[in-house]
């Protein structure tokens, strides 16, 4: 490697993964068309600890943790841009305004972070830990991750999860929560044990019709209970007997500051070890687990491969696309008339209108399933459309890509709100002039493949600041009298900031 990290070196990726206990970071070098890890970074934040009850984060966390991606930052300037992943979960997923908060993160490492939903992240997650295993490419597993937040179970076969599922407690919540005078009663380790379980029961059918060879754990928690019960002669790997051993050490210990003399439990782990045993034994006895091994590969692993497939177009946001159409039956060559217009108008507006290659990927997947919704009602089929992009369990989409692209398709009928209008959908200030812009691409492409594609000389297209112009050949108005009313309707329905002139 260079010594002048000031350079960025194009074979170079790299994956933040901001948990809510720890936060993570890998550098790996591309080695044809495969990834050979060269730095894992790793420091304990407990992000969740600063959780307030009305969604704030405290500031001396914030500012614990904005030290610790400076640092990061620091080893990043030798990794381009577009080639790194910066990844929030849970604690992110709760804040209630978290954008101030990834702002500061934008600053500290260069690049902006996206917050992914738990399934996601469970995704993510299982993606790692298959590439880090030397497994048979149908042998089937079962993924656990116990973060600070929330904890990750995912069943699956090879490289593909099939079962996913993120549940709402961790190890560092937890352990506040049922553990809150650091000392470690049996009555409250028993009350944990019963929220898991509780948890655990409605799924726990799906995830034994599966089926798994073979079950790995991939977090911090894990890998701490492997290191204790191996350095106390309780084997390799993790069983049931050795957790119900390491239980019993715990509860007999009885408090934060006796955990100092379990060989193998290091100190800063100890904060956060009560909730995240008491996590996994409750998985065990549910899934009646008799054994586990470790895995270091987990999210900012998988983030690293999902990155590179993205790279290489083997996209899993285009998988998800294409699944969306079949499922909600897409008329799918029509939406490729579609995008065809919405591409020729992009050619000519996308320098003017400031689009850039991510917006025109928003405006992609929106065209693609902007019917999706008729397959539930014709009557306000794009708020249909919309809910299932907003609320869907769609892989490899970020939160923020999902709110943007259901709000493109909400777009494309009725009125188009003012930028001021369009806050109310969650939108981020500065995702709001691109999204105006590309709703009215969106709306215009739709109108267009409907009623100019039989003309026989197609309409140019022409930008002047917020105005569109289309000319046409000088008898359209007789070869398509419906798209003209078509156009003067919309004219009326664009936002008052906008023009259109045909």
């Amino acid at each position: 490697m260079s010594s002048d990290d000031s350079l960025p070196q194009q074979n170079l990726l790299a994956a933040v993964d901001l948990g809510s206990n720890s936060f993570h970071m890998v550098i790996a070098e591309e080695v044809g068309g495969d990834l050979r890890l060269l730095d894992r970074l790793r420091e304990g934040v407990r992000l969740a600890e600063g959780l307030r009850p009305d969604g704030g984060l405290r500031p001396e966390v914030a500012d614990r943790a904005i030290d610790c991606l400076q640092r990061f930052g620091q080893r990043l300037r030798s990794v381009p841009r577009d080639r790194i992943r910066v990844i929030g979960t849970n604690t992110l997923r709760m804040l209630r305004d978290a954008k101030d908060f990834l702002a500061r993160i934008e600053t500290a490492l260069g690049v902006p972070a996206e917050i992914v939903a738990g399934r996601e992240e469970a995704r993510l997650i299982y993606l790692g830990v298959a590439h880090s295993l030397a497994l048979a490419p149908e042998e089937r597993r079962l993924v656990v991750d116990i973060g600070g937040g929330s904890t990750e179970i995912v069943a699956g076969r090879g490289f593909s999860p099939g079962i996913r599922e993120s549940l709402h407690f961790g190890c560092v919540r937890s352990t506040q929560e049922y553990f809150p005078d650091e000392k470690i009663s049996r009555d409250a380790y028993a009350a944990l044990q019963r929220r898991v379980r509780l948890a655990l029961e409605p799924v726990l059918g799906e995830y034994r019709r599966f089926g798994w060879d073979q079950a790995v754990g991939s977090s911090g928690t894990i890998k701490a209970i492997a290191r204790i019960l191996q350095e106390n002669g309780r084997g390799p790997r993790i069983s049931a007997v050795g957790l119900r051993w390491l239980q019993e050490e715990l509860l007999s210990l009885g408090s934060f500051r006796a955990l100092s003399r379990l060989a193998g439990l290091k100190g800063d782990r100890v904060p956060v070890f009560p909730g995240g045993l008491a996590i996994l034994s409750a998985i065990f006895d549910s899934f009646q687990l008799q054994e586990m091994r470790f895995s270091e590969g987990a999210l900012r692993e998988g983030a690293i491969y999902d990155l590179l497939g993205r790279i290489h177009h083997e996209d899993s946001r285009e998988l998800s696309v294409h699944g969306l159409q079949e499922r909600f039956h897409s008329q799918r060559e029509r939406n490729a008339e579609v995008l065809e217009w919405a591409e020729r108008i992009l050619a000519a507006t996308s320098r003017d209108w400031e689009l850039s290659h991510l917006h025109q990927g928003w405006l992609r997947w929106a065209i693609l399933t902007h019917d999706i919704g008729l397959d539930i009602a014709h009557s306000g089929f794009h708020k249909h459309g919309e809910y299932i992009w907003r609320n869907g369990d769609i892989a490899g989409f970020s939160q923020r890509e999902q709110n943007l692209i259901a709000t493109l398709v909400r777009l494309q009928r009725k009125k188009l709100p003012s930028g001021v209008q369009l806050q109310s959908f969650g939108i981020a200030t500065e995702d709001l002039p691109a999204l105006q812009r590309l709703a009215i691409i969106l709306r215009l492409a739709i109108l267009l493949q409907r009623g100019a594609s039989e003309l026989a000389k197609q309409p140019e297209v022409m930008v002047m600041g917020k105005t569109l112009q289309l000319q046409f050949a000088e008898d359209w108005q007789r070869q398509a009298p419906l798209l003209r009313a078509e156009l003067e309707n919309e004219r009326d329905l664009l936002a008052p900031e906008f023009q259109l002139l045909f």
